[in-house]
């Protein structure tokens, strides 16, 4: 039976969360509630859309990208649906990025199957204090990358702050990444747009 995922948004062509072209999707939901998490937004369990993972897939190779970066949201609180997209992924030879705010002691079978089965994974809830928007794919310093597979692993050589601003159709700018405040004020101001 075909799964269906409970998305908040998605964004087409990124570069920052993750190595090369990436389909990034933001799923519906977390309970971790993390101090200062920056997608408190998408806690609730209502909203966001359902969308069946065949559907997924195909958006993805419509737009060309070579990846998926999963994020939240807890996407391991819908790891049956995350699991079926993961495997659909693989079958389609496109790169798996997985962030969970879990430790890994604390998987269930279906959780762990989808960090094993992902290239790359960022594990560890959000620590405010920790903050460093310096490190490459990780919000705070407690955060771990794995690379459950060979695909990525020489990936994460450089840290680096990365930024991209994407437009969707209705001309609404979506800012991914770190921006400095400088940035920010600049697309703020009318006389910068």
């Amino acid at each position: 039976m075909e799964k269906e995922l409970i998305v908040a948004e998605m964004v087409h062509n990124s570069e920052i969360y993750g190595p090369g072209n990436r389909t990034v999707i933001w799923v519906q939901g977390c309970t971790l509630a993390c101090k200062g998490c920056w997608n408190q937004d998408i806690w609730p369990k209502k909203g966001g859309v359902r969308q069946t993972v065949n559907d997924l897939i195909e958006m993805i190779i419509s737009h060309g990208d070579n990846g998926i970066t999963l994020m939240g949201g807890e996407p391991l609180q819908q790891s049956d649906s995350i699991l079926q997209l993961i495997k659909m992924a693989r079958q389609h030879n496109l790169s798996v990025m997985l962030y969970s705010g879990y430790e890994e002691k604390e998987l269930d079978e279906v959780q762990l199957m989808c960090v094993d089965l992902s290239d790359i994974v960022i594990l560890g809830r959000y620590v405010e204090r920790l903050r460093d928007t310096t490190l490459r794919w990780r919000g705070s310093s407690n955060q771990i990358v794995r690379y459950p597979t060979e695909r990525h692993r020489s990936e994460l050589r450089r840290e680096e702050h990365s930024v991209e601003i994407h437009m969707d159709e209705n001309g609404r700018l979506r800012i991914l990444g770190y921006p400095e405040k400088e940035l920010v004020n600049r697309l703020i101001d009318d006389d910068h747009l």
